[in-house]
């Protein structure tokens, strides 16, 4: 029973609030549209379950820990939770401090993230560039806190939720990117004033399939207008496996590429029950110029598959 105890506390945390602005950790998701439905129909959005709720409250709890950890080594940290608001485009946020570097002070977030997450990291173009849609939104969250702060600069540090490692990237004011999440906020208020939407971006995984607002903004998947229904067993079976195992496949590639990063170069070497051997491969490349190339550019047609659950 304690763990049906612990899920209905964790269940009783998830609430949806009033958006009344434009929230700074959130104006780097690139869907307009869905910024605008968090003002105007914030009541409507499907919650998170229980499982991404431990997720956040053990955010909370690393933040605490990395807290701890840069006071102990004598870090100067001011202005925890700070509130931020930039009246003329309804932008808020709080940051988690402000932390002390030759004699100047910087605002700072913290970020506890997986063992994968943590080693892909180590630039801005790095979050901007990464599948996942939360570490594309870190830089607009810093550069915002930077342009309401008048700082040029200002750090994000990740916590390695197992090895419990640190890792800071700094973030430099970036103007081009911050006029553009002006111009979001403003055409976000401009919308939430006029009782308008923005329209749909085109369709996308990683930012429309696990969409709070996905059965309001009732995107267009595919382009089709209309389908056909297959109730073969054996292909629903298939589907159903695929998409149990999907989650697991996509885990093992992440280790995959760690394992190939560490294990570069290294043969006969046993590690705990393992051992490991390996060796270099030759192989040759023709490198043939372009104009030779397209003589020989020959266009074929091959199917692209997509499959999402409904």
């Amino acid at each position: 029973m304690i763990v049906e105890k612990v899920n209905k506390t964790k269940a009783a945390k998830i609430k949806q609030w009033p958006v009344m602005s434009n929230r700074a950790s959130s104006m780097g998701h690139p869907c307009t549209r869905y910024l605008t439905l968090e003002r105007t129909h914030w009541q409507e959005k499907t919650l998170h379950d229980v499982g991404l709720q431990y997720v956040f409250d053990l955010g909370n709890e690393f933040e605490q820990i990395v807290l701890k950890e840069m006071m102990e080594s004598g870090v100067r940290i001011v202005e925890q939770q700070r509130p931020f608001e930039w009246r003329d485009y309804q932008i808020t946020g709080h940051i988690d401090g402000k932390l002390e570097d030759g004699g100047s002070y910087y605002p700072f977030e913290i970020k506890s993230v997986s063992p994968f997450v943590f080693d892909s990291i180590g630039s801005v173009s790095d979050m901007l560039n990464s599948k996942y849609l939360h570490l594309r939104k870190y830089p607009a969250q810093m550069i915002l806190y930077e342009l309401m702060d008048n700082k040029e600069r200002g750090v994000m540090l990740f916590k390695n939720k197992a090895s419990g490692r640190l890792k800071e990237v700094w973030i430099d004011l970036d103007y081009d990117l911050g006029e553009g999440l002006i111009k979001k906020a403003e055409e976000i208020n401009r919308h939430v004033a006029a009782g308008t939407l923005p329209d749909p971006i085109e369709w996308s995984d990683s930012t429309c399939q696990e969409c709070g607002y996905l059965h309001v903004c009732l995107p267009d998947r595919s382009g089709m207008t209309e389908v056909s229904i297959d109730d073969n067993e054996e292909l629903v079976e298939l589907l159903e496996k695929y998409d149990r195992l999907k989650p697991i496949a996509k885990e093992y590639d992440e280790v995959d590429e760690q394992l190939k990063k560490l294990l570069n170069g290294r043969s006969r070497v046993i590690v705990g029950n393992f051992f490991v051997d390996g060796y270099y491969r030759k192989s040759t490349r023709y490198d043939v110029p372009k104009e030779i190339k397209a003589q020989y550019a020959n266009e074929s047609e091959y199917w692209v598959r997509k499959i999402r659950r409904i």
